[in-house]
């Protein structure tokens, strides 16, 4: 069986690791014969330092817009050049925080203190570059957004492009990536048609949908809606997460 592990919320609460326990876990449905894919919102980039022995797994990055496949990084799709202006002038004219990954730097502008810095290219595996370097946009995102200029900016976007954007839950940000992009899409491309999923968040919605069976980590409480949809609901401990794996193998 495949299974398609989003990380942060569902395996990581800290931004910054995964519990050993967790790890063990997925190394036994590894072990057991499983196929194991990391499916993640971070660019491949700042995804392989949260995994660090799970690297020659395959991997999805930017909420399905880049893989890695035997750690060799490809893109599946990027930002038209003419959507990314209009993200341009919307950063010009909110002044907005923002990062914008390419196929592997990135650029950024934190001018408030945010949970998202110490994501950001961790390891100094890239090059921080200005905007106008960035020639192949593949995802981009705003943070430290009040819920009014969240819900505005996406409605600009909605109205202005055919871009996918996403307002993640208690986390002031917008993601953004191209059309149709997400989760479950690259899991097609990738020809995975029968997979049991764990995830915590919006960007999972279509990929636990797609699941023969879904999994919902609590780590989000005001989302419990969306959760009920899924199989099976986990109390957002890495432990108890931890234990629900186990229970695969």
């Amino acid at each position: 069986m495949k299974y398609i592990f989003d990380v942060d919320g569902t395996l990581s609460f800290d931004g910054e690791t995964i519990a050993p326990v967790i790890n063990s876990a997925i190394d036994d449905l590894i072990a057991a014969g499983n196929e194991v894919i990391f499916a993640s919102a971070r660019p491949i980039r700042d995804l392989l330092p949260m995994i660090p022995t799970f690297t020659n797994q395959k991997l999805i990055g930017a909420n399905g817009a880049m893989i890695s496949i035997d750690q060799k990084v490809r893109v599946i799709s990027k930002i038209d050049l003419e959507y990314y202006d209009f993200l341009k002038e919307l950063i010009n004219e909110f002044q907005l925080d923002y990062i914008v990954d390419g196929s592997w730097n990135y650029s950024s502008r934190i001018t408030q203190e945010s949970f998202i810095e110490k994501m950001i290219d961790p390891q100094n595996l890239a090059k921080q570059i200005a905007l106008k370097e960035i020639v192949e946009p593949i995802k981009a995102i705003f943070v430290n957004l009040d819920d009014s200029l969240q819900e505005k900016l996406m409605t600009l976007i909605r109205e202005k492009t055919t871009l996918n954007a996403i307002g993640l839950a208690g986390e002031g940000t917008v993601d953004i990536t191209s059309q149709n992009i997400n989760k479950a899409y690259t899991l097609d491309y990738l020809q995975v048609d029968k997979f049991i999923a764990f995830g915590n968040d919006r960007n999972d919605l279509e990929m636990l949908g797609e699941a023969q069976q879904s999994v919902w980590i609590n780590s989000k409480p005001s989302l419990l809606n969306f959760g009920k949809k899924a199989d099976v609901i986990c109390e957002a401990d890495s432990e108890k997460v931890a234990q629900l794996i186990k229970s695969f193998v």
